[in-house]
């Protein structure tokens, strides 16, 4: 979750489709302020990471919710960005309250909860914030640093990240998504980028007439990319079709919004649910599913301002296609 204001509009009709969220599931933790999500196939398990409680929280099979790593285990701080590989569960975290402030990325064996690694930038006079990640098959993780406006790499050879990619078109570079083997797929604050894992030239991934920002938790599905868009209103999870080569995105259409007026920009019925600034998703056969309230607006500087604004924990999901 990148906190990013622009003074811009995504004024454009997409094609849209009628559809409400629905909930999936609560958390009875109110404190958490959620951002990541992912899903383990193999457990049938959910995990959500934890900024407030610097923790990963596990949701089972019968929905029931239990701590996978504790608060501040292995040195663990604000977690944001999720995911699965392999068995193994990655997330991106950072203590943004230390100077100069600390970005990290955990491994762990989902199967024994034990750590498997832990790779910390080393300190600089930078600021970093790692936000989120892709996994190619090859077992090589990217991670999108907001701050820096860079790419980081980890993998088992590495002993500290590595920075693959510093380009100011990654400014504010958020979601970030595999698209095969041979090229990554990222939003920063001017649209879609395409980076190729071998020469690292980065393209534009055009979507002629349209500036899609701010896109977060970006994850693929078929043949079209899904992200959430937290940073201009009205909020919204859309789906972006790309064409046969993958290298343009021909359409695209918006599968919910938020609960406000606005709404009716894109031409879509808000949401009966208010999306109090969702955050990232996961794909689980052909449902998204979300955090649909992550409260960022109740936490600052490491604290919930107002214990009593608090909220379940909502993770919602819409269908697919």
């Amino acid at each position: 979750m990148k906190k990013l204001f622009v003074l811009a509009l995504f004024c454009c009709s997409l094609h849209s489709f009628s559809q409400k969220a629905e909930i999936a599931f609560r958390i009875p933790e109110k404190d958490l302020i959620p951002e990541g999500i992912t899903y383990d196939a193999t457990t049938r398990s959910f995990f959500v990471s934890s900024i407030n409680r610097r923790k990963i929280v596990r949701v089972d099979e019968q929905r029931r919710s239990s701590d996978f790593v504790s608060s501040g285990q292995d040195g663990m701080g604000e977690v944001l960005g999720l995911k699965i590989a392999n068995g193994k569960l990655w997330a991106c975290n950072n203590l943004p309250d230390q100077e100069p402030s600390v970005s990290m990325v955990h491994e762990y064996d989902i199967a024994t909860g034990k750590l498997v690694k832990k790779w910390t930038l080393p300190p600089s006079q930078e600021h970093h914030l790692f936000n989120d990640m892709a996994i190619t098959n090859s077992g090589d993780v990217y991670i999108s640093d907001s701050d820096f406006g860079a790419v980081y790499h980890v993998s088992p050879q590495l002993e500290t990240p590595e920075l693959w990619k510093k380009d100011d078109r990654l400014r504010d570079i958020n979601g970030i998504v595999a698209l095969n083997d041979k090229q990554l797929v990222v939003n920063a604050s001017i649209g879609f980028f395409k980076i190729d894992l071998q020469s690292k030239e980065i393209s534009v991934l055009r979507f002629p007439g349209y500036w899609p920002l701010g896109i977060d938790g970006l994850s693929l599905y078929k043949q079209t990319l899904v992200g959430i868009q937290n940073v201009i209103f009205p909020v919204s999870v859309n789906q972006y079709y790309l064409n046969a080569s993958m290298s343009e995105i021909e359409n695209a259409r918006v599968l919910v919004a938020s609960q406000v007026e606005k709404a009716s920009v894109l031409g879509v019925k808000p949401n009966p649910i208010e999306l109090t600034q969702p955050t990232t998703g996961t794909v689980v056969d052909n449902w998204l599913y979300f955090v649909g309230n992550s409260q960022p607006v109740n936490f600052e500087k490491g604290h919930v301002k107002d214990p009593s604004k608090l909220q379940e924990v909502l993770i919602m999901r819409v269908k697919l296609d």
